[in-house]
Order: C-alpha cells, then structure tokens, then sequence
C-alpha cells in the first residue's frame, strides 16, 4: 500500500517532465535516481540523464519512447502529470518514499540477520552506515550565502569548550588549542621512538580532565599496558613492574595506591587482536561522554574486506577511521609506522611521504605528527634523565606547522616540555 501510494507521486513527477522537458533540469537535481521505485520511471530518468551528461536540451517524450520506453507507461505518467506548482510538493512525496523503502529494507536485514545468528556488533555496523549512506544522499543540495555564514556559527557552537588538550603545550599551541572534534590525527615515528607512550599520555591527561577515552590497542595487551601507565605514575620502569619479583614493600604501595587512582579515571581499553574500523566504532558507542579515540595502531586494523594491494587496504582504512571521526565526533588519534627512507638520509629526520603503505594517511589526516630519536642513530640528545626527540608537526589544516623538542624519560615514559635543551 505504501508503494502504491507513494507511486502515484513518482508518475506525476515523471509526467510533469514528460509534459513540459524544461522540468528535467529541477528532477535532475533534486532526486537520486534510487529515491525512484518503478523501472520504467529509472528508464525515463537515466535517458534524461545522459541527455544532460552529453550537453543536450531535455529530452521530450517522443525522444524518451524512441530510446526503447514504454508508450503506453509515458502516456499513464502524463494522464496524471503534476502541475508546476505542486512539483516541489511531490518530489518531496518521492524522497519521503524512498527513506522509507529504505529502512524497511534496513528493518528487513537486521530481522533475517538476527534469526541467521549475525554477530550483533556487525548488524549494528551495517545498519549505521546504510543510514549514513541514506543521509548523505539527501544531504547533497546547494548551500546558499546565507546557509554558509549559518555554519560557520554552527561550527563555533559545536567546539565550543569541547576542543581536546593533549596535556603537551608545544603539541596544543600548534594545533591551535588542542585537537579539534571530527578531527582525524596521526602520530606516526620508527619503532622505538615513543608513539604508544605519548599516545597513553596524551589519553591519560584527557581522562583525568574527566574526558572518556576508548584506546585500542593492537599490538600489546592491557596488562602492558597497565604496566606503561603505573610507570608514569610511580616511576618505577614498566619491566620491572611486570617482571621484577623482587618490588620492595614501599614500591608495592606506590603501585597500589596508582592502580587505585588510575582505576577511577574514564579510560577504556581494548586489547583484541584483529579489531576492524567497525568494530572500534561499536565500541566507541558504548563510551559514554567519550571525549576520544586512539588506535594503535594504523597498520594492524583488519580491513573490513580483502583487496588488490596492500596500499588500497591502508587506503580505505585510512577513510574510514575519517569517518569514524566525524560520526562521533570526538578526535581520533591513530597511531602509524614510518618507512625506511628516512633512515637513509643523512640527519635521519622523517617527512610525510615517510607514511607507510598508502599516501591517503596525509591527505586523509587534519594533522600529522612525527617524531624522531636522534640517539638511536648515535646522535648526543640527552640530558641527565631525559631523550631528548625531536618532534614536528608536519601537517596541520587548521593551524600552522612547526618543530620542537620534548623530553622523553625512557624509565618512566613520560614526556616532558623542553625549551633550549631545558625542562619548561
């Protein structure tokens, strides 16, 4: 019934064209071909279309029947055409129509998917990204002078007092603040620079800020990165907290009354191996007041399905957790490995087409921060307790890029502001 209702506006919208050809150019670009339900409407649509597509006037209707259309379809569209007036008023009946089809579609699937035993979590992916899909269709017109100065406001509204200090001054100062909502962000070095453990700082200083974070981890388990965390806090390194049997009494307190004061603090960690873009959105759903999201890292999320080449699997990887961002809205950072090449210049020190495997990281990327350790190439960087490692913001849309020092205290992993070789 829906369908027979809702057909009696598709006909007179096609028959509205039929009558007067001038109407095409309207229907053209306020419907989607999928928001029509009957085939021989898409017929006449498609040949409208191509008419447009190779620079034609509209076709009229003789054109429409010679191109192999129905004559006596067209002929029942015009019987019922729609006057000018009411074409707004119908076409609106039609996108309606096709919302609706489509979450009875969406109903349909999550039925049969449930009584086929579908994992829930893969259900409720499907289903938000269809009806993502649903809203970007019908999101596509043209925005007007004054739509533009509305959304700018509409974008102050939205950051304000929600942009997410890293805890780091340097880092914070150059992004403009912090990171933005939406805002995708990389972190990427070598191996053994750093990455995890700034990124653990960076989540630690947002919860204790009272921001939930949801940090996925892909290449250490929780227990690790506990240990990574007491560390920062009592200063005792992380392998003899995990492996040291011999901690003294006053150290087992320390790292008691730490594991007490972490324990409180809205971070949320996971620790699966072989997590996809959609299985980090589901649980960042369940996140409540969740203020971030960190991946480490880019590299070992399993792409949701095969293709040709490595460099188009970190490609749709890297598209998808974009878009993770600004469904969420809240800041995803992801951790991401370097390349070799850098490692084959003279002063060691990596740039964007360092990113490993897919150059859509950086174009993908609202910033991108690397990291390097002059010490591990036998440079002097070091004072007292601290490495020093050279950092630089080498992408930043929103704000400008600069380079600077932090100190990185390789027992405890915790890193440090410096200016001039000095602790700030």
């Amino acid at each position: 019934m829906l369908n027979d209702n809702f057909l009696t506006a598709e006909n007179a919208v096609i028959g509205a064209c039929l009558v007067d050809p001038a109407l095409w150019r309207v229907v053209l670009d306020k419907l989607h071909r999928d928001d029509l339900y009957s085939d021989f409407n898409r017929e006449a649509y498609d040949i409208a279309r191509r008419f447009d597509l190779d620079g034609k006037e509209p076709p009229n209707a003789v054109e429409i029947a010679d191109a192999g259309v129905d004559r006596t379809a067209l002929f029942g569209c015009m019987e019922v055409a729609c006057a000018e007036r009411d074409l707004d008023r119908s076409i609106e009946l039609v996108k309606k129509a096709a919302r609706r089809r489509e979450l009875a579609t969406i109903g349909k699937l999550l039925e049969d998917g449930a009584l086929n035993g579908d994992e829930p979590e893969t259900l409720i992916a499907e289903t938000e990204k269809r009806i993502a899909a649903l809203d970007e269709r019908d999101s596509g017109q043209l925005l007007t002078g004054l739509d533009i100065a509305s959304a700018f406001y509409d974008f102050r509204d939205q950051i304000s007092g929600k942009i997410v200090k890293t805890g780091l001054q340097s880092i914070d100062d150059t992004l403009g603040g912090g990171m933005l909502p939406s805002g995708f962000y990389i972190l990427a070095a070598r191996p053994g620079c750093g990455k995890t453990a700034l990124a653990l700082q960076i989540a630690g200083n947002v919860a204790e800020h009272g921001g939930a974070v949801l940090f996925v981890s892909l290449e250490m388990d929780v227990s690790q990165l506990q240990a990574r965390r007491l560390s920062s806090r009592t200063g005792i390194s992380a392998t003899r907290l995990l492996l040291d049997e011999n901690l003294s009494a006053e150290e087992w307190q320390r790292v008691q009354a730490a594991n007490v004061g972490l324990s409180r603090l809205p971070l949320y960690a996971n620790g699966k191996e072989g997590c996809s873009v959609l299985d980090v959105r589901s649980m960042a759903r369940k996140v409540k007041g969740l203020s971030l999201v960190v991946v480490d890292y880019l590299g070992l999320l399993r792409p949701e399905r095969s293709r040709s080449s490595r460099y188009e699997e970190i490609t749709a990887i890297s598209n998808s957790l974009k878009t993770l961002a600004r469904s969420l809205k809240v800041p995803v950072l992801c951790l991401a490995q370097l390349n070799r090449a850098s490692e084959q210049r003279a002063d060691k020190t990596p740039g964007l087409a360092d990113l490993r495997d897919s150059g859509a990281i950086e174009q993908d990327a609202d910033a991108v921060l690397l990291m390097h350790r002059p010490d591990m190439y036998g440079k002097e960087s070091e004072r007292g307790d601290l490495v020093f490692v050279s950092t630089q913001i080498a992408k930043n849309r929103h704000a400008g890029t600069a380079a600077f020092e932090l100190g990185f205290n390789l027992q405890t992993g915790r890193f440090i502001p410096v200016k001039g070789g000095y602790q700030e």
